[in-house]
């Protein structure tokens, strides 16, 4: 289903799925740190990576938002991000893409990342 619409969806409760015209307000324009895991429903490596990254968002709520956008209805934000393989993960800080993990991350790995780009650790 295409809209002409922002669309967040909370899948919980610091998890959300949006779409490219609701993507500057939840990611680019949040007051807090935001990962976006880019990816596309037929990535066997992305549904492979996805409860890691609901479990992760759940351990870092209220201090970095997780956000995860389906590239295939959201060309657009893989182009001007320059996505090129999934899945993707882009960390933002103050609108800015501060890094970018490309293939499957590890909770460890994202973790670490997370620690690094953003000082934060994990409650």
């Amino acid at each position: 289903m295409s809209t002409s619409e922002p669309v967040t969806e909370t899948i919980n409760t610091n998890l959300y799925k949006v779409n490219s015209l609701a993507f500057e307000q939840e990611v680019v324009n949040a007051e807090t740190p935001v990962i976006v895991d880019c990816f596309a429903k037929w990535c066997a490596p992305c549904k492979k990576m996805a409860p890691m990254f609901e479990e992760t968002a759940a351990e870092y709520d209220g201090q970095v938002k997780f956000v995860i956008i389906d590239l295939d209805k959201s060309k657009d934000i893989a182009k001007q991000y320059n996505v090129v393989g999934i899945p993707t993960l882009l960390l933002f800080d103050k609108g800015e893409v501060k890094e970018k993990l490309v293939g499957n991350t590890t909770k460890d790995k994202l973790k670490a990342s997370i620690e690094e780009v953003f000082e934060i650790k994990s409650e």
